[in-house]
């Protein structure tokens, strides 16, 4: 399986430091690898400055280890990876007297399969046959009310953020995980290509301008440094993180 990647990660034009954390992982050993694939995780902290720095790099750093070192499917064991993960954010902030927390989301390149573990707001897509596709479920107060019409009609709903989000990793201390795993078939071919990112890149564009981004066939790095260059000129009010990965 061959994959090409570009990975950014940036500040933007209105933080001091970057919460956001991504990292993509090829095994060295090709059994491993026809086992349990290729890795790439997105991970976007809060809690502010050091504590959002801290929360979203010991969600890679846990999640890979635990991951990598697991003992089941891969489903499996992106499902222990997330307690792992969440677990080890609520005991640092237990720990510290400071709330932290982070987004997850992360994809398994598997031959026959996708895997995904996601929790939060990031987001991944797939794009296939010149259509930019959705992957994920943003675990937010907004998406939350559109689903539930006694939500969606209450007085209260004036009271929440939108962007607020319903899950996140390090909110308690659980011995189950409250991310969604779950796999689809995997029908990408020679061009196609996976999406993983932060909501600092996302919310700089509708859905339908990414995509046609996208079906200009750039290579990887053209295109990674045209949607840069948007979200700067957009205003890069958040840190933005993002991993383009191809097939080649």
């Amino acid at each position: 399986m061959k994959l090409k990647y570009t990975i950014v990660s940036e500040t933007g034009l209105r933080r001091s430091n970057n919460e956001d954390a991504v990292h993509f992982h090829s095994p060295d050993k090709p059994w491993i690898e026809k086992s349990m694939g290729k890795l790439a995780v997105v991970s976007d902290g809060m809690g502010g400055y050091e504590r959002g720095e801290k929360a979203s790099a010991m969600v890679v750093e846990t999640l890979l280890e635990t991951y990598y070192k697991g003992v089941g499917s891969p489903g499996e064991t992106l499902r222990k990876a997330a307690v792992e993960a969440n677990n080890a954010i609520a005991r640092e902030a237990i720990a510290s007297r400071q709330r932290m927390g982070a987004t997850c989301t992360a994809t398994v390149f598997l031959e026959d399969k996708l895997y995904f573990l996601h929790i939060g707001d990031s987001r991944c897509y797939t794009f296939q046959n010149g259509a930019l596709k959705l992957i994920t479920t943003d675990h937010t107060a907004a998406n939350d009310m559109a689903r539930f019409a006694d939500l969606r009609h209450s007085a209260e709903t004036l009271l929440f953020n939108p962007h607020a989000l319903t899950k996140a990793m390090g909110m308690e201390v659980s011995e189950t995980s409250q991310a969604d795993v779950f796999s689809i078939d995997n029908t990408l071919q020679k061009g196609d290509r996976v999406l993983l990112c932060s909501d600092g890149l996302y919310l700089h564009f509708p859905d339908g301008e990414l995509q046609e981004i996208l079906r200009e066939r750039k290579p990887l790095k053209d295109t990674s440094d045209k949607l840069v260059k948007l979200v700067m000129q957009r205003g890069a009010k958040d840190n933005f993180s993002f991993i383009l990965v191809e097939y080649g």
